[in-house]
Order: structure tokens, then sequence, then C-alpha cells
């Protein structure tokens, strides 16, 4: 089975100034070098799609350390070159979804789950015609398909699937055990190859442009005396009334 494990795809907001016109700055940001918290466990979990016999293939935006899916397994790396740091999210899967049709052949794609990016995920999914699921912790093979574990409410969920998917993953906690410099400088060794967005733009879509972000309105907050309880119990029901919610 052949996988691909998408890598250091969403800049760091961090690294974002705001002008005093309320405009951002980008000027400052290394391109597509952070956001990725999850990235290794994207990487685990496209080894675990792929099993042993399978092949894994790092999918990055060209910034940062092009190694770094192939210090942790994967078997050779595709860097796109030329996406600019204001990409929307429908360009940056526009994109990843575009070289994943490239490689041919792949049943399964890992992607961190952004925070910064949250929409990618299944967007990628979207145009690749593809299964989604996200909150995903880990994979295996299991009885000729794959064993997805993912989160669900204050537990975890097993899901068994087959065919083209996509999964959408977040580490719970900071990767254990990093690769050493030895594997890291064998990592670098192992065939890149680069590919320009241009080369993989088709048909257009939509771009995705945001004009701004409003907050719902607050309601104001009641508070009851609690010195009589029976009385704040019939005020608070009094309340929940006249909302509507009992």
């Amino acid at each position: 089975m052949k996988s691909v494990a998408v890598f250091k795809w969403a800049v760091d907001p961090q690294d974002m100034r705001v002008r005093d016109d309320g405009s951002v700055d980008w000027s400052a940001a290394s391109s597509w070098m952070g956001a990725g918290d999850d990235d290794y466990v994207a990487v685990q979990a496209a080894c675990g799609a792929a099993g042993s016999d399978g092949e894994v293939i790092g999918l990055t935006l060209a910034g940062g350390d092009v190694a770094f899916a192939a210090a942790r397994g994967a078997q050779s790396t595709v860097a796109i070159d030329g996406l600019p740091v204001t990409a929307d999210a429908t360009t940056i899967a526009q994109t990843l979804a575009a070289a994943v049709r490239s490689l041919e052949n792949v049943n399964v794609v890992a992607i961190g789950d952004s925070a910064w990016e949250p929409a990618v995920p299944v967007m990628l999914a979207g145009l690749l015609g593809w299964t989604a699921l996200m909150a995903v912790d880990s994979v295996e093979i299991k009885d000729g398909g794959l064993c997805v574990t993912r989160r669900f409410g204050t537990g975890t969920q097993d899901i068994t699937v087959r065919g083209p998917v996509v999964l959408g993953v977040a580490a719970r906690r900071e990767e254990e055990s990093k690769p050493g410099m030895r594997a890291v400088l064998n990592a670098r060794k192992k065939t890149v190859k680069t590919v320009t967005a241009a080369e993989l733009a088709g048909e257009g879509v939509p771009s995705l442009a945001s004009r701004g972000t409003h907050l719902p309105e607050t309601a104001p907050s009641r508070l009851f005396d609690g010195s009589e309880p029976d009385h704040a119990v019939s005020q608070l029901l009094q309340a929940l009334q006249a909302e509507g919610a009992l």
C-alpha cells in the first residue's frame, strides 16, 4: 500500500505582523516553516497504513527540513515550491490534491489536523473524492483494510475503512522519540523531487478570502442569590422558561 504523509504545510501565525491599518504583514515569515506540531503523527499514521511492505512518501510545501518525513520512515519526499505564504486554504488543498494525483496509486493521505488551517484536510478529501476521517490517533492494517483509532467524545472509536482515505491527525503530546543526527543525515540522502505549484495547477477553483471575523453577540449573564436555595431554583426555572429552554 502506498501512503503519503503531508508535513510543513501550514504557516505559523506567530510569524505574522499586524500593521497599524489592520492589514497583515507576512514579509518576516519563513515560508512554510512552522505550525507542524502534529506532523510527526501524520508520518506515523502514514507508516502504519503502509505496513512493512508498503511505500511512504513525504509531501511538503518546500519549507523547513524536507528530510523530516524521511528521517521518520518515508522512502522519498516530494517538495512543492512556489506557493505563496498568503495562499488560502482552498489553494493549499488544491495544490496538495494535484500532487497526490501525480503520485498515482496512493491509498492513504495522512495530514496534520492543523489549528491554523483546519479546513484543508477536509477540502483535500473533497477534491480527491475520498473518504475523510478526522481526529485520528493511530492506524494499523487489519483484515485487508485499515483499523483507524480516532477520538470520539471523551474516549476513542475504532473504524474499519477500505479504499482511498484522508486521515486528519492531531498530536496529543510532543514527539517522545525524535530521530538522532545519524538518522537525519541518512534521510537527507534519500530521493527528494521538487515540483512547482505552477506545474501542478489544473482547473481553477474559487479562492477563499476571509473578510473578517464576527463573534456572536454575548447574552448578558444573570446571577441568582444562592442564600435561599428554593428561591434561587425558582428564579432559574422562570429564566429558563422565559428563554424557551424549558
